[in-house]
């Protein structure tokens, strides 16, 4: 064969491979038609195996869970890794602003909600008007609304264990960082045109997931460009607030939530580090009242876990078994590594937001979280609300406008 036929075969071998090759990935990558009622949140294990940050399948948001300032809400179940490393799935929606993408892409803010509970009926992308924690599930939608008329992209996280097969690991920052970073990375999977500028923000449980998120990133997704964190009254400080409700023998209206937050907290650090377990049943870490009432965590929301006939009817100090003693190094040791003063992100731009009528999350938490972030080269922006408590911290009246601006100048 002459050499000008060669190179015509040769040329018509590439150039059938580079035609070929997209669609053969798009082929691979094209997601299942996703079943209808609750089967769209429990998919089966062969399609949970796979790379994480891909989609296993998606539909129409519906109802509450749906954004008005966006184009597009897309309801999705991406694949992730579980707190021991297991392939997982975790649920969300993803909002797109109307109008046109820019060059390079619709930028994005991985939002992490605040503490709803850890049961399936907690999450936000399945919210209904009937659920009792309604409030909490749809307190970011000001704040994401506010992010979408700025030409930015949403991307929610229910987080691992909520709405989705397997418990949920609360305030345990890889956890939480891990479902706020998939969550970006499966959505630039889909044809959405998100960009790689991205900011994970969020409040209380999701600020401390955002801070968590980025200082996972560069290693979990370098595919991206991290622009910052931000964080509305970020959780910290737990081990404090625990050794504090010792202290409290009462069970009344004002120490119900504490009681049931303190159950999540214990279960979190359980799934965290599950030899804790032994200690709570066998070793008499938590009382017999408590024990029995545990499982309540896995069917009930936050508002009806501190009801007089949940957690909520316990005093916080009864939570607590005749081996506590025992229990307690074990538990702050985890406590201690998922608090955010322990994170360094140096050169990162970070906006802290904090009601200066909080109870929930102590002003004096943040202000630590706050020097201990700057003391590792973070470039962070503190911000005090004197009329903001924890509820209304995320409000337009109060940081949520001004936390938008500042979010929409960096992904700029």
């Amino acid at each position: 064969m002459s050499s000008p036929a060669i190179r015509a075969v040769l040329s018509a071998a590439i150039g059938l491979a580079l035609f070929a090759a997209p669609a053969s990935a798009a082929q691979k990558e094209r997601a299942p038609r996703a079943p209808s009622g609750s089967a769209f949140y429990s998919p089966p294990k062969k399609l949970v195996k796979g790379r994480a940050g891909t989609v296993v399948w998606s539909r129409a948001s519906r109802g509450l869970s749906r954004l008005s300032a966006a184009r597009v809400n897309r309801t999705i179940v991406y694949r992730s890794r579980s707190i021991s490393g297991k392939p997982s799935v975790v649920s969300g929606t993803i909002a797109i602003p109307k109008g046109r993408a820019p060059r390079g892409g619709w930028p994005v803010v991985s939002w992490g909600h605040v503490t709803t509970g850890s049961a399936d009926t907690c999450a936000p992308s399945a919210v209904t008007a009937g659920n009792p924690e309604l409030e909490r599930l749809t307190r970011g939608d000001e704040i994401a609304n506010l992010l979408l008329e700025r030409g930015i992209a949403v991307a929610r996280s229910d987080f691992e264990g909520i709405g989705t097969p397997g418990p949920h690991p609360y305030l345990i920052g890889k956890s939480l960082g891990r479902s706020m970073i998939d969550i970006v990375r499966a959505g630039r999977s889909m044809k959405l045109k998100i960009g790689r500028r991205w900011i994970p923000a969020g409040h209380s449980e999701g600020g401390q997931g955002a801070l968590f998120a980025a200082s996972m990133a560069a290693a979990r997704a370098p595919e991206l460009k991290l622009r910052g964190a931000s964080a509305f009254a970020p959780a910290s400080h737990i081990k404090d607030i625990l050794e504090l409700a010792r202290l409290v023998t009462v069970a009344n209206p004002a120490t119900a939530d504490f009681s049931a937050l303190g159950a999540l907290i214990l279960e979190g650090a359980a799934i965290s580090e599950p030899s804790l377990w032994s200690v709570y049943r066998e070793g008499g870490g938590l009382s017999s009242e408590a024990l029995a009432m545990l499982p309540q965590t896995q069917s009930k929301c936050l508002v009806e876990l501190a009801r007089p006939d949940s957690f909520g009817g316990l005093a916080p100090a009864s939570i607590e078994g005749p081996g506590a003693d025992t229990l307690l190094p074990a538990l702050f040791k985890v406590l201690d590594r998922n608090d955010p003063r322990v994170l360094k992100l140096p050169g990162v731009p970070v906006r802290l937001d904090q009601g200066l009528k909080d109870f929930v999350v102590m002003k004096w938490h943040t202000d630590e979280v706050a020097a201990s972030l700057s003391g590792t080269g973070a470039k962070v922006e503190y911000v005090t609300w004197p009329d903001a408590d924890h509820t209304t911290i995320t409000d337009p009246a109060q940081a949520a406008g001004p936390a938008a601006d500042w979010l929409a100048a960096r992904l700029r």
